[in-house]
């Protein structure tokens, strides 16, 4: 299920994985990290913080951001529990 997360950009950089057959390193996913506040019902803000894959093609819109912007980034949600939720690139 794809959905649309906002929140507070805090990073952004390109994830790299170690071949090993060859031990080059190889560029994966550029992760996007964002902040999000959530409100509990005892009327308290708990911080969440996202780390967020996304294809390498639109990595170049993240480039231009700074701490602080708010951004929407577009992902996969395939699970979640009481403590965490799983996010994968939007397909």
């Amino acid at each position: 299920m794809n959905v649309e997360i906002t929140g507070t950009y805090l990073n952004g950089f390109p994830k790299e994985y170690k071949d090993k057959k060859t031990g080059e390193l190889v560029q994966g996913d550029f992760i996007v990290q964002i902040q999000q506040q959530k409100k509990l019902p005892n009327g308290a803000i708990q911080m969440e913080y996202y780390d967020i894959p996304i294809d390498k093609e639109e990595a170049k819109f993240y480039h231009s951001k700074k701490v602080g912007d708010s951004v929407k980034v577009l992902c996969n949600v395939y699970g979640e529990n009481f403590a965490q939720i799983k996010i994968g690139k939007a397909k």
